[in-house]
């Protein structure tokens, strides 16, 4: 179980600011309509590399269940949306022994937003989010993609419209995230951003985004030697990164977007400062019969600017470390309530160190409930 450490003072502050934008309303806008959605996930998968190894690949299923829940309260000037998800995936065992054992993991995850118009010109929001990941019956590798950990961050932003170049966005975010048992992995964050969104056509959105990082994490930094090795000193690690984003989206039936942005990291930490191009594809439509396509690709370019002969890992978890792709889904309503759907994945880690390459195929099927 994780050992859940006190919120830090700036996430206490977004919490109440957010509990402010959902209770004031209450008192001057009785007139208020509540929904609520509620949505049970079964699904098995195949995985053809559970460990995401670069040579020997082991190959097993997984069961999992989620529950998804979704409370909206609308006012005549605001909007309040809370949703919470508990999701529970379970391995097959792989193997007799314990070394080949994948963890079974439980997700736990909290969302909510809160948006309210402040002026004739001005919307204002706050929200946070809280994810809790537990891991069971760990593998005895001691994997970092085997920890469980919080992590939680808060938002505040304002929107208001820019004259003829269209809608403009100012946010604030801080995060942070808590490992079980790898503290010297523990980081937290601090990211203004600004974002500007244009109709360019009838049926296409064009948007440009500028944000900025200042992340601090609690491992000690390492430098050059002077012959070409490296030693530790005692300063914490510091990266301030910088990502310019595009997106352009046309939907007319369908939806086709399309997204490129441009990363750079600086810091103090050797060997973890690098320049990356990231694009992705999303394409969803309705086929005939009944059935909805959904198609997601993405990749990467990343070039580190430090030269180093030892593996640094600078991505820690699998979820993030997952830098190229495709996803194929095809799902068909079977009755009012209940949709099946079938999901193709395959995933391709590249790195200049060889231990952290691998490939990655998945093939899931799953069946949901709405209530």
């Amino acid at each position: 179980m994780n050992r859940l450490r006190p919120y830090p003072p700036s996430l206490a502050l977004l919490l109440a600011v957010f509990v402010h934008f959902c209770l004031q309303p209450l008192a001057g806008a009785p007139e208020r309509k509540t929904s609520t959605e509620t949505r049970l996930v079964l699904s098995w998968e195949y995985d053809d590399n559970v460990f995401e190894d670069h040579s020997g690949k082991v190959d097993g299923g997984s069961g999992s269940t989620s529950l998804f829940s979704r409370l909206r309260l609308s006012y005549p000037a605001s909007i309040t949306q809370i949703d919470y998800q508990l999701g529970y995936k379970a391995h097959h065992r792989l193997s007799d022994a314990d070394s080949l054992t994948a963890g079974d993991v439980l997700v736990q995850r909290i969302v909510a937003d809160s948006e309210r118009r402040i002026s004739p010109g001005w919307t204002a929001g706050a929200g946070g989010e809280v994810k809790l990941r537990n891991i069971y019956r760990k593998n005895e590798l001691n994997l970092l993609s085997e920890e469980g950990y919080v992590r939680g961050s808060g938002r505040l932003y304002a929107r208001t419209a820019a004259g003829n170049l269209g809608r403009l966005t100012l946010s604030y975010r801080y995060s942070f995230c808590n490992f079980e048992t790898f503290h010297n992995f523990d980081y937290s964050s601090h990211s203004p951003a600004l974002q500007l969104s244009r109709r360019l056509a009838a049926n296409l959105v064009g948007t440009a985004g500028y944000s900025y990082a200042r992340r601090g994490y609690e491992r000690l930094i390492n430098i050059p030697d002077g012959s070409g090795g490296l030693a530790q000193v005692d300063r914490q690690q510091r990266d301030n990164f910088h990502q310019f984003e595009l997106n352009a989206a046309w939907s007319r039936g369908l939806l086709l977007s399309f997204s490129w942005a441009l990363q750079r990291n600086l810091s103090n930490n050797y060997g973890f400062s690098y320049w990356n191009n990231r694009f992705s594809l999303l394409f969803t439509d309705r086929l005939p019969l009944g059935f909805f396509l959904n198609a997601y690709l993405f990749f990467e370019i990343k070039r580190y600017s430090d030269r180093v002969a030892q593996p640094i890992l600078v991505e820690i978890i699998t979820e993030e470390n997952d830098n190229n792709g495709a996803i194929l889904k095809l799902s068909r309503d079977i009755t009012k309530s209940l949709e099946a759907s079938l999901t193709a994945s395959l995933y391709r880690n590249e790195s200049s160190i060889r231990e952290l390459n691998f490939h990655k195929s998945l093939v899931n099927f799953g069946l949901t409930c709405r209530f």
